[in-house]
């Protein structure tokens, strides 16, 4: 599992590099769905499903798209390719050594006393097996179709009613009808 967290880890690293490096807007956006969509399987590994859930419907389904669709539709030519290192490297650099150095410095108070994990002096309580057998989907199911179906329908009928405005402001109509 710690392997898995890593490979993870990594990818996310790479593609979140890929999003900030890419001159080419529609593969910055690809890599961007990229990272929400392996940020959403760290969350799952981490036992937060709502997040997890959310990242994918609210980020990937909703932002992401409409930013691959803006792009697309804007058709952007690709014509410099070349970069000034020397005008934007330093700066960059020297921003980038700081964050590297904010986020490791967690790291130091770690300890290897055994080759499979961490030990720190964090305390990590699994709640939902302490307190009950059920996970975050399924109580936030059971509030959301019980208690609250009818605002969850309202909600659903107003987003109805937005699709359909948005469809209908895109519409042209012909007048000579």
């Amino acid at each position: 599992m710690v392997l898995f967290v890593y490979i993870i880890l990594f990818f996310l690293f790479l593609f979140s590099f890929f999003v900030i490096s890419s001159r080419n807007p529609v593969h910055s956006v690809l890599s961007l769905i990229s990272v929400f969509l392996l940020s959403a399987v760290l969350l799952l590994c981490l036992e937060v499903e709502f997040l997890a859930l959310s990242f994918v419907i609210v980020y990937v389904g909703a932002i992401a798209i409409l930013f691959l669709f803006i792009v697309l539709m804007l058709d952007i030519k690709i014509g410099d390719n070349s970069f000034d290192f020397l005008k934007y490297g330093p700066l960059s650099y020297f921003v980038s050594f700081i964050f590297l150095l904010e986020f490791t410095k967690p790291l130091t108070y770690l300890t290897f006393f055994s080759s499979t994990s961490f030990l720190t002096n964090y305390v990590w309580v699994r709640w939902f097996t302490e307190i009950d057998s059920v996970s975050n989907v399924q109580t936030l199911g059971q509030l959301l179709y019980t208690y609250y179906f009818v605002f969850f329908l309202v909600a659903g009928l107003i987003l109805f009613i937005a699709v359909l405005g948005a469809l209908m402001l895109t519409l042209t109509l012909n007048k000579k009808i």
